[in-house]
């Protein structure tokens, strides 16, 4: 029987199945299940045997008769199968198996890691436990990564080496070179760094100098990136004392020096522009219309609303706070005084109040020239748009922000985007 008409045996008896499932006491699907199953076992054993002692091909017949034989065993009698073919199997796949274990030593010879690695997957899948293939699918797995890595750590670039390895230290954390290369890569890489002010600012500016380091010391410990270390020490509260020392001036001048010594570099902030404006409340008195019902009874009695409009006067307030910041950090080497990056960084805010007081949601803009009579330059503007964009004011929020509120989100930013600047850069010892 060709390919084609085994295929179709496979599905006649799959679907043979489906039937069974739901009518498992039909003798005419079971009478059925029973011709196509035999039919398509002899087909599939038979073409296990006579694979033209292609051993691959043998063995991969067998588990595709084996796969079918324990598919229809619920619902047919495949006694005659089991172990019948079994010896014959078993040799054969030995033969193939030693010749694909011998071809993987050859490609992992010639460091051909890829091609070795599918083939030893492919033993591992028809036996586990075969001679050393476990440890061969690890070799063949982490050689290629340790390769790289070694060779990335010997250019002295310590942090790709160290990341190249991590995934397969994850995977394998018994593998003690990765371990070793790692903490080495990590060793010398990494680069500390000193958080200092700049002594030619105050007040305000150096205020918020002081802050904006604070919370970079606190961005830059969240990344958790081990090759940047703050004054090659990790106790952080420790850390955050100290600047608050140095800003407050009550550090000695030998204890900053011996600080910035055990670093590579010192990253100095600096606050050049603290604009804060607290804007006033400016109120502006208005005329308007109101409107009102004037209930009369028409000519059959019925009661009438009409609208009428009274000029009235209302008031309306606007207040603004805005806040502007120029901060600037510069990371300089402190071996050679040579200036690594310099990085400015902008921050721009402004919340704003407006609204109006009024009595009722019955007002709509509009001018008049006399309040207790008519004029031709009288122009109200009755339009229910223009009422309820003065009622949403009426209803607006008389707060706002403050600048000192604003401030911390300036300080936020600065430290956050100050620590990414601080990451991309590629620092080396």
């Amino acid at each position: 029987m060709k390919f084609a008409e085994a295929r179709v045996l496979k599905q006649a008896v799959t679907e043979f199945k489906y039937s069974i499932d739901r009518r498992p006491n039909s003798a005419k699907y079971l009478s059925a299940m029973s011709n196509y199953g035999t039919a398509l076992l002899e087909e599939l054993y038979t073409n296990y045997r006579f694979a033209d002692g292609n051993d691959s091909l043998s063995v991969y017949k067998f588990l595709d008769a084996e796969k079918w034989t324990n598919y229809l065993k619920p619902y047919i009698s495949v006694s005659r199968y089991e172990g019948f073919y079994t010896q014959d199997f078993q040799s054969q796949k030995r033969r193939y198996m030693a010749k694909v274990y011998e071809r993987c030593h050859d490609l992992i010879r010639h460091e051909h890691y890829d091609q070795a690695n599918k083939r030893l997957k492919e033993l591992a899948q028809l036996d586990k436990n075969y001679k050393d293939v476990q440890a061969l699918l690890r070799f063949s797995e982490v050689e290629p990564i340790y390769t790289t890595a070694l060779h990335q750590f010997e250019l002295g670039e310590y942090r790709k080496s160290y990341y190249t390895l991590e995934p397969m230290r994850k995977k394998y954390p018994d593998q003690n070179e990765l371990k070793l290369l790692m903490e080495e890569a990590l060793e010398r890489g990494k680069y500390r760094i000193g958080i200092v002010s700049d002594p030619a600012i105050s007040g305000k500016e150096l205020s918020i100098s002081s802050a904006v380091q604070s919370r970079l010391i606190s961005e830059i410990y969240a990344m958790k990136d081990p090759f940047i270390e703050l004054v090659d020490r990790t106790n952080f509260d420790l850390i955050q004392q100290e600047q608050e020392a140095i800003v407050q001036g009550s550090t000695a001048d030998g204890a900053l020096t011996q600080e910035i010594l055990s670093a590579n570099a010192y990253l100095k902030v600096t606050i050049n522009i603290a604009d804060e404006i607290e804007g006033e409340l400016r109120s502006e008195t208005k005329k308007g219309y109101e409107r009102y019902y004037v209930e009369t009874k028409n000519k059959e009695g019925e009661t009438v609303k009409t609208a009428k409009y009274r000029k009235v006067f209302y008031r309306e307030f606007f207040k603004e706070n805005s806040v502007h910041y120029i901060a600037e950090l510069v990371l300089t080497n402190r071996a050679t005084s040579q200036i690594i990056s310099v990085k400015t960084l902008e921050y721009d805010d402004r919340d704003q109040a407006h609204y109006l007081e009024y009595r009722n949601d019955q007002l709509f803009p509009g001018y008049w020239k006399y309040q207790s009579k008519a004029h031709s330059s009288d122009r109200p503007e009755i339009s229910e748009s223009k009422r309820r964009q003065l009622d949403n004011l009426r209803k607006a929020s008389r707060s706002l922000q403050n600048p000192a509120t604003m401030r911390r989100g300036a300080i936020n930013s600065f430290a956050r985007n100050g620590a990414i600047h601080i990451k991309s850069l590629d620092l080396r010892p």
